[in-house]
């Protein structure tokens, strides 16, 4: 298949995210041009390129093509859509993934007129209405806007996949239309290690709450600052920092919790599992904004493929994939109750074998990507 992917991430500006993860497996087998939006507003903030060095080889696999040189927000990159793409991209397409884009994914339908199929991978008109590049005064309006896009995407499409059946429900897409591809996680690269890099970050003394991921709006650290509070030998590992790093580091300061909390920043994707191996237990501390209730991070998978146990908010994507293999908290005290929980539990390595199996028979990227091939072809 000659397959053009518009999308609203930056392949080569991001951390390793779904789209990487499938295109992965599908450069291997397909041409694949993808027309990304030039997220230069985050690459002043973050060096993701040391992230993603295992993805090198699929990036020169396939065409990567920029909206605009301006530096904008993405969300605005999208008006310009049309005109580019009506201008550079041409070919003889057999279908287009559009990858959670507003704009170019239909402006791309329009001329390609070739099938569609819409990944429906987060909430794009709450990002819009939570988004730190859109002025404040702007994210309302501009969220009704972006809904409408969303609409048209969906009624445009031929196939909608999306990350759960919530973002199913919250968009009221017709069964007929929708197939459920879930996130995952490379589980050859995310198992159980061990390694000596709770030593190496001196952190051997003490019990370690963990979390890996970006620190974007939607991530809450204040409930467990607060619950560390009454803990004198546990300690938080923070792995990330694209988004608010800063802002983090001065609210562990002002919580007075900051001699408990290790920030690590950006790392190497394939180390991350050796960080996780450092981690007592894994968190995913969202908050409950409507872009998280419709969310269902990678991280979750990751950590059960490491064999920790996790500690998340109760985010009805999570629940609908979890249930009970996975705790829950979301308020201070919950914290609190979980961490004395689990630290008195011990390892409870059989459970989480069975969570690493779980994973591994149902969540592994080949699998998914698999399933995402077909759909492809069958929309063809």
């Amino acid at each position: 298949m000659r397959i053009l992917v518009p999308s609203i991430i930056d392949l080569k500006k991001s951390a390793p995210n779904r789209l990487h993860h499938l295109l992965q497996y599908l450069s291997t087998k397909h041409e694949i041009t993808a027309v990304c939006v030039n997220d230069c507003w985050k690459a002043k903030k973050v060096d993701t390129t040391k992230s993603y060095h295992d993805f090198h080889s699929m990036l020169d696999m396939i065409e990567v093509e920029y909206i605009t040189k301006r530096n904008v927000s993405p969300f605005y990159q999208e008006f310009f859509s049309r005109s580019f793409l009506g201008s550079r991209v041409r070919g003889d397409y057999d279908v287009i993934f559009n990858y959670n884009t507003l704009l170019s994914g239909s402006s791309a339908a329009r001329n390609c007129k070739v099938p569609m199929v819409y990944d429906l991978a987060d909430d794009l008109p709450e990002m819009v209405a939570s988004s730190p590049q859109i002025p404040g005064f702007l994210r309302k309006p501009e969220k009704m806007v972006a809904s409408r896009m969303l609409g048209d995407n969906i009624s445009r499409s031929t196939k909608i996949t999306g990350i759960s059946k919530t973002i199913q429900a919250a968009y009221s897409i017709p069964d007929t239309k929708f197939e459920l591809i879930n996130n995952g996680v490379n589980t050859s690269l995310f198992r159980k290690l061990h390694t000596d890099m709770k030593s190496e970050l001196d952190l051997e003394d003490y019990f370690v709450l963990g979390y890996v991921d970006v620190l974007r709006e939607w991530v809450d650290f204040k409930p467990i600052y607060e619950a560390l509070k009454g803990f004198e030998d546990v300690r938080l590992l923070i792995v990330g920092e694209e988004g608010l790093l800063k802002e983090n580091i001065e609210l562990a300061e002002a919580y007075g919790v900051a001699e408990k909390v290790m920030f690590t920043g950006t790392v190497p994707y394939e180390k991350v599992p050796h960080y996780i191996s450092a981690m007592d237990r894994c968190l995913i501390p969202f908050n409950q904004s409507k872009v998280s209730q419709n969310s269902v991070p990678l991280k979750l998978f990751e950590y059960m493929a490491c064999e920790k146990p996790v500690i998340s908010t109760r985010l009805p994507g999570v629940k609908e994939i979890a249930r009970d293999r996975i705790l829950y908290a979301d308020t201070v005290s919950e914290y609190k109750n979980q961490i004395k929980t689990l630290i008195s539990s011990g390892n409870g390595s059989e459970q989480y074998k069975k969570n690493r199996k779980f994973v591994v028979d149902t969540y592994d990227w080949n699998s998914i990507s698999k399933h995402l091939e077909k759909v492809l072809e069958e929309t063809i």
